[in-house]
């Protein structure tokens, strides 16, 4: 008979000196003495849900504490802070009176002119008449319509252009028409609910650095923590102007503006102004008074709304010009 050879385990086989793997899963089984009952261990299972649960408290944390808003989450906390979008959309006709007051650096005040608004938004874009008086104390009214603008002074026609430029409502643009300051503050006034059209590019800016003074135009504002940057700008077939709002982190409200208008001949021209008095009137809320400082910080000139109302009905035939006057001689 032949030799049968034994076949001896595998381990015989292996070198001196050399351990035989044990498979990952043996670590994690147990043996429990009493029952032959085999558990698996789930360390490495609480350690994934630990590691889960710090990650989502750290992203909580950071999305809702720590992390700045992005310029459209900022815009939509200030337009609901303002009263809404849908409030503003509501709104069809109003008017408001607005009286700017200029100081020379010693703070006497040089001059007052007052104006009322009255807007009416259309399909075919915003409607406004202004009404005011001018220095000689004649009272004059600006308004447009299907024919073009028109003006008034004392009840008489009168050329709009030079009409409206007399009250220093017209810029140095070629292209500037009598209502170009008067659509300008009305959109001013739209902040920030004007953030929401198309167009618009918001950027959240910070940290804020409040610019070297010896005074501080903000010191009886109470702001909890730094202040929000809201920088604006424009796509280019839209605009080409950019505005800085500084806005309080708590009330979301608008306390400074810094407007950057592009001239013709491509300069930009600064303008920084505060604003304060915030007021609600009809379910919406802005500032009532504007004001901008002289370097030594006095004040160099202030906007004060009043009389303001955001659901008077204003009739179209409203806008039209008078009928019985010789319009032909303002041509």
């Amino acid at each position: 008979m032949k030799n049968i050879k034994q076949k001896t385990p595998s381990t015989q086989n292996k070198p001196i000196g050399s351990e035989e793997k044990i498979p990952w899963m043996f670590g994690l089984e147990v043996k429990d003495l009493t029952n032959p009952i085999t558990l698996r261990r789930i360390r490495l299972l609480q350690f994934g849900v630990l590691i889960s649960i710090l990650a989502f408290a750290g992203y909580y944390v950071w999305e809702n504490y720590v992390r700045a808003p992005s310029g459209l989450e900022l815009v939509s906390e200030m337009v609901e802070a303002s009263g809404g979008i849908a409030a503003w959309n509501a709104i069809k006709s109003g008017q408001f009176t607005r009286t700017q007051n200029l100081y020379d650096e010693a703070g006497k005040k040089l001059s007052e002119q007052v104006e009322t608004f009255f807007f009416r938004k259309t399909d075919e874009g915003l409607k406004l008449k202004i009404q005011a008086t001018d220095s000689e104390g004649k009272e004059v009214l600006i308004s447009e319509d299907n024919e073009g603008f028109w003006a008034t002074k004392a009840e008489l026609p009168s050329d709009p252009m030079r009409t409206s430029g007399d009250l220093g409502m017209m810029c140095d643009s070629k292209y500037c028409q009598p209502s170009c300051a008067a659509k300008m503050a009305f959109y001013r006034m739209s902040m920030p609910f004007a953030l929401t059209d198309y167009g618009v590019k918001p950027e959240v800016n910070n940290p804020f650095v409040l610019r070297e003074l010896d005074w501080n135009p903000l010191e009886n504002i109470d702001l909890e923590g730094d202040p929000l940057l809201l920088d604006v700008s424009y796509i280019p077939t839209v605009g080409k102007d950019k505005w800085r709002f500084m806005v309080n982190p708590e009330t979301k409200l608008i306390h400074k503006m810094e407007y950057y208008n592009k001239s013709d001949f491509g300069t930009y021209r600064p303008e920084e102004i505060y604003w304060s008095d915030h007021k609600t009137v009809d379910g919406i809320t802005f500032s009532h008074r504007w004001t901008r400082f002289w370097g030594n910080g006095q004040v160099m000139s202030e906007y004060i709304y009043s009389n303001v109302s955001l659901k008077n009905h204003i009739d179209a035939a409203s806008f039209e010009r008078p009928e019985g006057l010789d319009w032909a001689l303002t041509k």
